[in-house]
C-alpha cells in the first residue's frame, strides 16, 4: 500500500518534470522580437532537479552565422556557488556565481551539434547548442 506522502511525491515530481519540459520549450525558442534578425538571444538558469545541476534549457537552436547572446543566471540553492557554463567549440567558458548574472556572446559559426557543458562540475548534466546550416 502506497502512503499519501509517496502519492504526493510522485505527483510533485511529474508536476516538475512537465513544468521543466514545457519551460525548456518556450525558452529555447529565441528572444527575437526586440532583436536584430540575426541575432538570437537566451535566458539559461541553473538549476537543481533532484540533486542533479542542469541548465535549463539544455537545448538551444541557432542558426549558423548568427551572434548569439546567453543571459546565464545560477539557482543552485546549494553550495557550490559557482557552476560553469562552457561551450567549446565556440571558446565559450563562463564561471557564473548564485545571484549574479553573467552573459556570453559568440558568432555560432560551425554547423552541427555542439556541446554544452560545466567546466567546473563534468559530473553535471549538459545540454546541446544546435547550429542549423543557414
Amino acid at each position: 500500500m502506497t502512503d499519501s506522502r509517496t502519492v504526493a511525491r510522485r505527483y510533485l515530481t511529474g508536476a516538475l518534470a512537465a513544468i521543466l519540459a514545457l519551460t525548456s520549450i518556450a525558452a529555447a525558442a529565441p528572444e527575437t522580437a526586440h532583436a536584430d534578425p540575426t541575432t538570437r538571444k537566451f535566458t539559461v538558469v541553473n538549476i537543481d532537479y533532484e540533486g542533479s545541476k542542469i541548465w535549463v534549457p539544455a537545448t538551444l537552436v541557432v542558426e549558423q552565422g548568427d551572434t548569439v547572446q546567453i543571459k546565464l543566471i545560477n539557482n543552485v540553492p546549494t553550495d557550490p556557488n559557482q557552476h560553469g557554463f562552457s561551450i567549446p567549440a565556440f571558446n565559450v567558458n563562463a564561471v557564473v556565481t548564485r545571484g549574479t548574472p553573467e552573459t556570453v556572446e559568440f558568432v555560432a559559426n560551425k554547423e552541427g551539434v555542439h556541446d554544452i557543458a560545466c567546466h567546473l562540475h563534468p559530473a553535471h548534466v549538459a545540454g546541446q547548442l544546435i547550429v542549423l546550416d543557414d
